[in-house]
This record gives C-alpha cells, structure tokens and sequence, in this order.
C-alpha cells in the first residue's frame, strides 16, 4: 500500500504537465528517416506503431481501457480515432481530474471518462473491453504477474499493446549490479524491479495468448 501512495502522490504533481505537456509518455523514433520530429509528434507515432504492428484498426475496438492513463491524451486519441468508448484509470486523482476536465472541453465526456483505481486490482467486470492499452505504467508496479492477470480477465483474447522500458534478457550473464543512478532513479521514482521482454512474454503465453511484440 505504501508504494501504491508513493506513485499517486508522485503524480499529483502538474510538473509533470509543465515538463511533458498533456502527453506524459516516451515517443518513436523511426532510426530510417533523416527529420526527427518534436516531441509530442513522436509521443502520437508510437500509438499508431503500436497500433500498426498489432493490426488494430482493423478489428476497430469499440470498448478501450488505459491503464496508468496519466492525464488523458491516448484515451482521448484512441476514442476519436475509432468512435470508441473509452475508460482511462490511474492511481492519480490529479491525472484523473485533470484528464477529465481535458476530456470534457473537447466536448467528450460522453465517451471518454476516468477513474481513479489500481491497476494490480482493475475495478471491470471479465470481459469488458476489446482492446486495452498501457503504456510506460507496469514499470512502476512490484506485481508484474498479477498485473498481466488482471489486464488479461479484463480483456481475454481482446487484443493488448504494452509499451515500458525493459532491461536484456539475463539468461546468459550474471544479474545486472545497481549502480548509483539506477539507485537514484528506483528510490526518486518508485521504480521496482525491472524484468525482460522475455519474462513479459512468458507472463502472458501462460494464460495461452499469442504474443505478436513488446515494445
């Protein structure tokens, strides 16, 4: 519980807004192209990567949820782009409020709403959504197990985009060392430890669902 606290009280913060702008998560980068673009055009890129790669506009999800929403803009884009609803959680009340007022003045608060909550312990009944995205939250949580379970009851055979930063697979090599600034970044952040894309894979195909890629 402790840790849950430290999270929500990290983020009830607006310099997160100040720093990041209303898109608090990393972009994409394509390494083949010359122009980089800015930083809030990147931060939309990696939605329709992740969205690409995993063939979602395709199947056009009518009922979305973001765990660890932050304060609104890829539930928002999601819900625009598919005329879908959509339900954005986080630990946050901060990103919840603020990501509500966000949504209301676009003029969707009918299809766009937020909700405080957990997402080791997702208030959804099983089977509600047809797409679910989370993007940059599961680093944050000590559960990673628990975390795919309850993206999985709440989604099952629905389609899940995932996008954290992950540490190499230590299969062949000794355990990574904790070096002074990764110190500084777990106790300033509340990062716990960190797994591998593989152990990510492994998560999920226990529960016998395909996976296509973590990003």
């Amino acid at each position: 519980m402790a840790s849950t606290m430290m999270i929500a009280n990290m983020y009830n913060d607006l310099t997160w807004e100040e720093i990041w702008g209303d898109h608090i998560h990393q972009g994409f980068y394509d390494l083949n192209t010359t122009a980089k673009p800015d930083r809030k055009t990147a931060q939309f890129c990696l939605i329709e990567e992740t969205l690409h790669f995993n063939n979602v506009s395709v199947k056009k999800p009518k009922s979305i949820v973001d765990v660890g929403c932050g304060i609104s803009v890829p539930a928002i884009y999601l819900a625009k782009k598919y005329g879908a609803k959509c339900i954005g959680i986080d630990i946050s009340p901060y990103n919840v409020k603020r990501g509500t007022k966000i949504s209301n003045a676009q003029g969707l608060g009918d299809m766009v709403t937020f909700q405080v909550g957990d997402a080791l312990q997702l208030p959804f009944l099983d089977g509600k959504f047809n797409l679910v995205l989370s993007m940059e939250c599961r680093i944050q949580l000590h559960d990673k197990t628990k975390f795919v379970r309850e993206l999985v009851h709440v989604a099952p055979g629905a389609t899940t985009i995932l996008t954290d930063p992950c540490h190499r697979d230590l299969a062949n090599e000794e355990s990574l060392k904790l070096n002074k600034e990764e110190f500084f970044l777990k106790s300033k952040y509340v990062l716990p430890e960190w797994v591998s894309r593989a152990q990510y894979v492994y998560m999920f195909k226990s529960y016998l669902l395909k996976v296509l890629h973590l990003f």
